[in-house]
């Protein structure tokens, strides 16, 4: 095999679901997964462990693999929503511009912490921003921004700027007494869709991510994370 290649699989591995034991253990990292009812991605880091769906359509040929679902889970335990609801205040304090900041995932304290990003320049409908210092320990778990007044969405912007793997939300609407949000989590360019949170409603727009509709996100994925948030 060419030593690219070799490279290439070293840094992203590809498994077969197990059909009568388990699923082998991982370290940090990302890996494709081949079962019977369709093919995975699973990413593993400090602060995350998840397998997403790439394609639900079960193979033409009957594959002599397992299934394999998707899970979401966070090793800091649920989204903490206290915490993003003083990002939320932050937001309606400095309206009409949109403002950015993030959750950071300490790995010796394994908790997060809110940071609120520098703007460099900002608007009602744009914000360009600098994240702040974090420790070698650290990384960014969450990404957080708003629009504003107007309403929560995924932008072709966002959907630019959303590189690498972290939880990714838009406030809405900060002017109204209850703002509007869209939550996905990202995972190198794969887009999945978070839609059952505390600041869902009707006037939230999340559509837009790869052209997935939230409401036909399998029930049990959607449970799921409703588990996710705990107001602490």
């Amino acid at each position: 095999m060419d030593p690219r290649d070799q490279a290439l699989l070293a840094s992203c591995p590809v498994v077969a679901a197990p059909r009568f034991g388990a699923l082998p253990d991982m370290p940090n990292g990302q890996r494709i997964v081949v079962a019977r009812n369709g093919w995975f991605v699973q990413t593993r880091l400090d602060w995350l462990d998840s397998i997403t769906a790439l394609g639900m359509e079960p193979p033409a040929m009957r594959l002599p693999y397992g299934d394999i679902e998707e899970h979401l889970r966070f090793s800091f335990g649920p989204l903490p929503i206290r915490m993003i609801e003083e990002f939320v205040a932050y937001g309606r304090a400095h309206l009409p511009d949109e403002v950015a900041g993030v959750l950071i995932y300490s790995r010796s304290s394994g908790r997060l912490r809110l940071a609120i990003c520098e703007a460099e320049w900002a608007s009602p409908v744009r914000i360009d921003y600098r994240r702040p210092p974090m420790a070698h320990d650290e990384t960014v778990a969450v990404d957080l921004h708003t629009h504003g007044r107007g309403p929560a969405f995924w932008s072709a912007d966002d959907d630019r700027d959303d590189q690498g793997i972290k939880v990714a939300g838009v406030f809405g609407l900060l002017d109204q007494p209850a703002p509007m949000a869209c939550f996905r989590l990202v995972v190198n360019g794969l887009y999945k869709a978070l839609p059952r949170h505390p600041w869902q409603g009707s006037q939230a727009l999340p559509a837009g991510t790869d052209g997935e509709d939230p409401g036909a996100v399998h029930e049990g994925w959607m449970r799921r994370v409703m588990r996710r948030w705990q107001r602490a």
